[in-house]
């Protein structure tokens, strides 16, 4: 009885050992590729079972040169970013990691309209032209509401804050 019951399990598993042998192939062939988004979109359309050509060739692997030539369809996000209205240069400092800006200004010279303190201490930087700026690190800096300061652009799109008159300056990321 034994004996028949493994038998009959090898015969129904084999057909999914093959489709996870053609998996395997395909997903050696997306190792081939080297630009990195075309890589993974042919390793999700491998997992999700679609095929590596398009419909209209044949339904088999194709060699790793004929799969690096496989290009997403970008056009549509492409042009929903371009159709975006331009925001103002002081509106949109510190957040060229989040949106595509052509012109980058160098600093800004705005009034502090409050401060606040995160729970590890930070400071929450409010100016009067709408922008929220936080610390960080641990340096110290003392600011007061309606000082002035000058946020510029530090190196590897890090920003410094810096209190008029002082030459002191701490690290900050732009949060709105």
């Amino acid at each position: 009885m034994k004996k028949q019951l493994l038998s009959l399990l090898v015969l129904i598993s084999a057909p999914a050992f093959a489709a996870q042998e053609i998996n395997v192939q395909a997903l050696q062939a997306c190792s081939f590729i080297e630009n990195d988004f075309n890589r993974l979109l042919c390793y999700d359309n491998t997992v999700a079972g679609k095929p590596l050509t398009k419909p209209s060739e044949k339904k088999t692997l194709t060699p790793p040169k004929a799969v690096t030539n496989i290009t997403p369809n970008v056009s549509a996000p492409v042009a929903a970013v371009k159709e975006k209205a331009p925001v103002a240069k002081a509106d949109d400092f510190g957040l060229e990691h989040k949106e595509l800006t052509k012109d980058k200004e160098e600093n800004i010279t705005a009034l502090v309209s409050s401060v606040k303190k995160a729970p590890y201490g930070e400071l929450i930087i409010k100016l009067d032209n709408g922008q929220e700026w936080r610390q960080i690190g641990s340096d110290s800096l003392k600011l007061n509401e309606s000082d002035t300061v000058n946020i510029s652009r530090g190196v590897f799109n890090s920003f410094l804050l810096r209190k008029e008159g002082q030459n002191r300056s701490i690290r900050v990321k732009r949060t709105q």
